[in-house]
């Protein structure tokens, strides 16, 4: 089964899930079968800035998804991955692995006992205001920053 997670950031498992499907900047894809993991894959979307209705889950049916969970999502937009026979999974929050344990309902196990991660989590460096655009993209920034913290709080929650 291919799980397809909205995200903020290119960090695999260790992602922080992004609040809205179709203007996320990347997608977790992530192969499991039962509670093992077998892939992870990190992907830009492609259609962030702009995308028609029903693009998006059309690109993930491409992927072979059978799932997608985000944070949000239109009534419009879930029935389209609905037809593509896709299920969407709506109001996850945290960090993708987090998520996936939560989906699947148990820990999950890495093949091979190795974490997968092909990011680089670089954080976000800061930009000067010189004009609207500048203020938006910085607040923007700080949104994916505060996610990151909920995401880890969460996790640490969890762990107790």
């Amino acid at each position: 089964m291919k799980i397809a997670f909205t995200s903020d950031e290119k960090n695999g498992l260790e992602s922080t899930m992004s609040y809205h499907f179709g203007h996320c900047p990347y997608f977790i894809i992530v192969e499991i079968e039962g509670n093992k993991i077998l892939k992870v894959e990190s992907i830009e979307n492609p259609l962030a800035e702009s995308h028609n209705p029903g693009e998006l889950p059309s690109f993930m049916k491409e992927l072979g998804v059978d799932i997608i969970a985000t944070g949000g999502m239109g009534p419009r937009a879930q029935e389209f991955f609905k037809q593509f026979g896709i299920k969407p999974i709506i109001g996850a929050y945290g960090k993708v692995k987090d998520v996936l344990e939560e989906l699947v309902g148990e820990k999950i196990e890495v093949n091979e006992g190795k974490e997968i991660s092909d990011g680089t989590g670089h954080p976000h460096e800061h930009i000067p205001i010189d004009n609207v655009e500048d203020e938006i993209r910085r607040l923007k920034m700080e949104v994916a920053e505060l996610r990151k913290e909920i995401a880890e709080i969460k996790s640490l929650l969890k762990n107790r």
